[in-house]
């Protein structure tokens, strides 16, 4: 995945206090390029240390929307921020075109691109983790030489990519000749995903089906508005709005109403599970008020996340006691027939719906 970078003018902004702190981590999910930035160390920070902010709480942004970073030091020090996204691809961010002053105060925060700026970093594909390694030293030094630096827009990439920056890198984490410089290296990371579920209308469920990653081009994500109107109260509930792959779901749901239950699984790989009834609980048929564990809780069915990071959605449908059952695909059905199919069930004035969307991360 890259990040694109769109410069109009220049200025500098100070984020709002609602900006979370991209976490240094143990990162997940680097590629090798990536790791072998990561592991490139400074051994004179001293108290010198660097802080990323992002605009989202979980630091997950889908393709086409606008990502807002800031950077703040501890101590006035010069900085640049380097990224490398997946392909190798390695980008300064920080300094740029329009903001070559690297200079920054303590505790002052900095925006890299911004709505003052007029500037924009717009996620595109492909997705995975960003991976951003922020560089502060308390005196003036060259991390990436400027005749390494190309392209004539907002940001520089760096020629060679990740492998020629990591010879920088441990070029300017040598030993300073003054005893007093110190250089300090920080970690971070962002996790992009294709798409993000929109927001209903009052009383609406989404279900979103994105286009299996097999799929020709031209695939988009599938879209479909089941019917506002619900003909008796169906909850659905999941332990977490996000999950990291390998980390298991506890689902529950709870009619008011006996009905026939069916609760859809729409993977951000594009494929779709059936996750109720099961093997477990092969009858569709649930009583009225009767909480049933779909995953985990007392359930014996399991569901692991599976990745690739996203947006999943669980969809469960209950018809009334006296229609038939939701179709059940498999997990090779097609976006196109699910579609047809749910607008079928959906119609019917005795079936209820209910969904729950979590984001998937790395």
């Amino acid at each position: 995945m890259r990040l694109s970078k769109l410069f109009i003018t220049a200025s500098v902004l100070v984020l709002s206090a609602a900006a979370a702190v991209a976490q240094e981590q143990p990162l997940r999910d680097l590629t090798v390029e990536q790791s072998a930035t990561a592991q490139v160390v400074a051994p004179h920070a001293g108290t010198l240390k660097a802080t990323l902010a992002a605009d989202r709480a979980d630091n997950t942004y889908a393709v086409g929307e606008t990502v807002k970073l800031q950077v703040t030091t501890n101590e006035d020090a010069y900085v640049t921020v380097l990224d490398v996204g997946p392909s190798g691809q390695a980008t300064q961010l920080f300094p740029n075109k329009y903001q070559t002053d690297n200079h920054l105060l303590a505790n002052h925060p900095v925006e890299i691109a911004g709505a003052a700026t007029g500037a924009k970093i717009v996620v595109s594909a492909p997705t995975g983790t960003e991976f951003i390694k922020v560089i502060s030293s308390n005196k003036p030094i060259t991390v990436v030489p400027e005749s390494q630096l190309q392209g004539a827009g907002a940001f520089h990439s760096v020629d060679g990519g990740a492998n020629a920056l990591v010879r920088d890198l441990q070029v300017a984490a040598e030993p300073p000749a003054q005893t007093d410089t110190k250089i300090a290296f920080n970690n971070f990371a962002l996790y992009t995903i294709a798409t993000r579920a929109p927001a209903p209308t009052a009383g609406q469920t989404i279900v979103v089906i994105p286009a299996p990653p097999t799929a020709p081009a031209p695939a988009p994500t599938v879209h479909i508005a089941v019917a506002a109107d619900q003909p008796f109260p169906l909850l659905l509930a999941a332990d977490k709005a996000t999950y990291k792959v390998g980390e298991k779901v506890t689902l529950a749901v709870t009619s008011v109403q006996a009905c026939n239950l069916t609760v859809l699984e729409f993977a951000a790989s594009g494929q779709v599970h059936t996750l109720y009834p099961n093997a477990a609980s092969p009858s569709p048929a649930i009583a009225a008020l009767q909480t049933v564990f779909v995953t985990g809780g007392s359930s014996t069915n399991a569901l692991q996340v599976a990745g690739p990071a996203g947006s999943e959605q669980i969809l469960a449908v209950c018809a009334s006691a006296d229609t038939a059952p939701t179709p059940a695909p498999d997990k090779a059905a097609e976006a196109g027939t699910i579609s047809r199919d749910l607008a079928v069930v959906a119609s019917h004035p005795g079936t209820a719906s209910a969904s729950v969307v979590f984001a998937v991360t790395p």
